[in-house]
């Protein structure tokens, strides 16, 4: 019997439903979009190495405790507005993409509102992903380390048969462990969607939760990151040439600054868009099967009942 199962989206069409979800909310996203430029400005204008960073470390040059705190202070700055920043498109995407018109937030001052509301539950992710990775890359780091050590220990030694075969396992855990930490780091970023989008789902819960959505579409994940890190490599030398032309045209400088700004907002706003369509086809994938697998169970138990019933009778 059919089962009138509603067709499954095509491999690509998450990326292009993300490229045209702006299009349908443009009050809002032009907004979203304007805040994603103004902290990528902000951060790009207030990292080490801008002259003025560089004047402020002339100025501190003999206070090691200020040191120490504006080297510390700018990771954790950055890294504090860039998860705002995600949070809230992240809010938008999913107000309007879900289809629901009563709740699709149509301002700028109703998203900010809806997101104040449900911010507990991805405040709680973003904390709990990030010391995931973390530690994950803490002893990415410490293996790397450790193997280099016992490859210098081998090359003074002089063993080279044993040589070889770490060189080529040290290889092998490199390109093994930056796999695993790509696809790790999408799983955080995604369910930091699912928070957002499944309120009272949060950390493991949500972790978890993007696990299962990911399970069979790991081409999918692939295509997503490739997509984004080839854009991201497209760029990234407009930044490159705007850092350049700085110091001889500051007409041109800034105008080159400025547009690698607007190219990295649209970036944003394009990776967030495509994973927020992504969740919501893998989540209707997965519904569509679990329904799927529960009509057949119905109808298999009800036939056992009724050979059951004939049988007795």
């Amino acid at each position: 019997m059919a089962t009138g199962q509603k067709k499954s989206p095509s491999f690509f069409n998450f990326l292009k439903e993300g490229l045209l979800l702006p299009s349908r909310n443009r009050r809002l996203f032009t907004a979203v979009c304007a805040l994603i430029l103004a902290s990528t400005t902000l951060l790009k204008t207030t990292e080490p190495g801008k002259p003025d960073f560089a004047k402020l470390l002339r100025e501190i040059k003999n206070d090691t405790k200020e040191l120490l705190l504006v080297g510390a202070g700018y990771p954790l700055f950055a890294f504090v507005v860039r998860s705002v920043v995600q949070i809230v498109v992240l809010f938008a995407a999913v107000s309007t993409y879900s289809g629901d018109d009563r709740q699709r937030a149509t301002t700028f001052g109703a998203l900010l509102g809806k997101a104040k509301a449900q911010i507990k539950g991805p405040l709680l992710t973003l904390a709990f992903v990030y010391v995931l990775e973390t530690v994950s890359s803490s002893v990415y780091v410490v293996l790397v380390t450790l193997m280099t050590s016992l490859l210098g220990v081998l090359t003074v030694k002089q063993y080279l048969v044993t040589l070889l075969v770490a060189s080529l396992l040290l290889l092998t855990l490199i390109l093994t462990a930056s796999v695993c930490i790509v696809y790790f780091s999408f799983l955080c970023s995604f369910s930091l969607a699912v928070a957002v989008a499944e309120p009272g789902r949060h950390g493991a819960a949500a972790l978890a939760k993007a696990w299962r959505l990911v399970k069979g579409k790991k081409r999918q994940v692939v295509l997503y990151e490739a997509v984004t890190g080839v854009l991201a490599a497209a760029v990234s030398p407009v930044g490159t040439l705007a850092k350049e032309y700085a110091g001889n045209s500051v007409a041109l400088g800034l105008l080159l600054g400025s547009v690698y700004a607007v190219l990295l907002a649209l970036l944003k706003l394009l990776s967030v868009c495509a994973m927020t369509v992504f969740y919501y086809e893998s989540r209707e994938d997965m519904d569509s099967q679990l329904g799927a697998t529960g009509y057949y169970a119905i109808a298999i138990n009800t036939r056992s009942k009724s050979m059951t019933i004939s049988s007795t009778c």
